[in-house]
């Protein structure tokens, strides 16, 4: 019964730490790469909500214009790293009294297209 005793109290034997260190290692590969992968998503999805604020901006401005003012077609860089166009066409179905308003904001491979009609006073 002591020589049970004094066994369990030598600790663990090389081959469980070696386990256990490579297990412990294969986790913390796992979670470093799921950081790089979030801190990626979240860059995306940072650029994509600027990308949309700037586009649904310009749509808004070009909505509230005056239709002297939808004549013509642009382009800018409102942030640095973006670059937004926009232009007009007729509405196929009413081109007489609806215009189409596309604005499209561009920033490393990523695009964001927002459309919006206004109609033609009279």
């Amino acid at each position: 019964m002591r020589d049970q005793h004094a066994w369990d109290e030598r600790g663990f034997s090389l081959i469980e730490t070696l386990v256990a260190a490579s297990i412990l290692a294969t986790a913390l590969t796992a979670l470093s790469q799921l950081l790089v992968i979030t801190s990626v998503a979240t860059d995306d999805a940072g650029r994509m909500t600027t990308a949309t604020l700037l586009a649904s901006q310009k749509i808004e401005d070009l909505w509230a214009s005056s239709s002297s003012v939808l004549e013509g077609d642009g382009a800018d860089t409102p942030a640095a790293g973006f670059t937004r166009q926009w232009w007009f066409s007729a509405l196929p179905s009413d081109p007489d009294h609806v215009v189409v308003i596309e604005a499209v904001v561009t920033t490393r491979g990523i695009a964001t297209r927002l459309v919006a009609l206004r109609t033609i006073a009279p």
